[in-house]
């Protein structure tokens, strides 16, 4: 068996109570692999994943850099360790965000400069979160 094959196609699963996640992997050759994770080692395998990104991106000597972004773990996550995430900015240029009256989420869109359009969709103690980080994160104005 050829032990180096290339990720055709990648789909990732999240059970109902969101505690677990479900990556398939599967490659050329339509060889399936399953891996599921909690919340702690999915960030993990994430920060894994930004970290061999941006190291081939220093090898390709592209000029982007990273940012990172904190992300602190749930209560889902006995440990409460803060991991950092590398990841590469969108520009925002606009945003729009409406509560979906079934069952409470705020759901909306980013778009970017470039027209690229990121959908989001998170429970309202998260938008509450995002909302107080973001004021926390920009300067004040001058009157």
């Amino acid at each position: 068996m050829d032990s180096s094959s290339k990720v055709a196609q990648f789909h990732l699963g999240m059970s109902e109570d969101g505690q677990r996640c479900l990556m398939v992997f599967i490659d050329e050759k339509q060889h399936a692999m399953e891996c599921v994770a909690d919340f702690s080692e999915f960030t993990a395998f994430i920060s894994s994943l930004c970290d061999a990104a941006n190291e081939m991106s220093k090898r390709q000597g592209t000029d982007e850099a990273p940012t990172q972004a904190v992300i602190k773990e749930t209560a889902s996550d006995s440990s409460g360790e803060t991991r950092t995430i590398q990841c590469r900015p969108v520009d925002v240029s606009s945003a729009a965000f409406q509560v979906n009256p079934g069952d409470g989420a705020v759901m909306g869109a980013l778009v970017s400069n470039a027209g690229e359009v990121v959908g989001v969709r998170m429970r309202p103690e998260v938008a509450c979160q995002i909302t107080r980080d973001l004021l926390l994160a920009t300067p004040a104005a001058r009157a």
